[in-house]
């Protein structure tokens, strides 16, 4: 339990350190300090926005994961707990299959989308041409690791 402790202790410094990070950010957004290259003011503001709210929501779950993790270490009891759930063997499977499966259809899904999109916008499209052969590659290579590896 010890390690796993240790290993908490580690997690915990490096969402503090994003937190500050997407803290920074959002003060940037909020200031105006960083804005996208094109686009008008309008654009730039919900922008601004997006990002700043983004950042907001990703620092909340960071600042969770502290408290959960310094509360579990606080208490051998709920330290277990966490332990177990983290470490059960069900849940990691049902979690690999649910991301095998939202990987697979959103590459079945893409192409629909690279036709429909081609119509109304060549950005768009090529995006979207770029993101199916990004995910195709990356669970291409996932295989070829894990056949090796497994």
């Amino acid at each position: 339990m010890e390690n796993y402790r240790n290993k908490l202790k580690v997690h915990n410094v490096i969402m503090a350190i994003s937190a500050v990070a997407l803290i920074t950010v959002q003060t940037l957004a909020f200031l105006r300090i960083i804005k996208p290259v094109e686009g008008d003011s309008h654009w730039h503001d919900y922008w601004n926005g997006m990002i700043a709210g983004m950042a907001f929501a990703f620092m909340g779950i960071m600042i969770f994961g502290i408290v959960k993790n310094l509360i579990a270490m606080k208490n051998s009891d709920k330290l277990k707990k966490q332990y177990i759930k983290e470490h059960d063997e069900r849940t990691i499977q049902v979690v690999k299959n649910g991301q095998a499966a939202g990987a697979s259809t959103f590459l079945l899904l893409l192409p629909a989308a690279i036709i429909i999109s081609g119509y109304f916008n060549i950005t768009v499209c090529i995006t979207c041409l770029a993101v199916t052969f990004g995910l195709a590659i990356s669970m291409g290579l996932g295989k070829l690791y894990y056949s090796k590896r497994l």
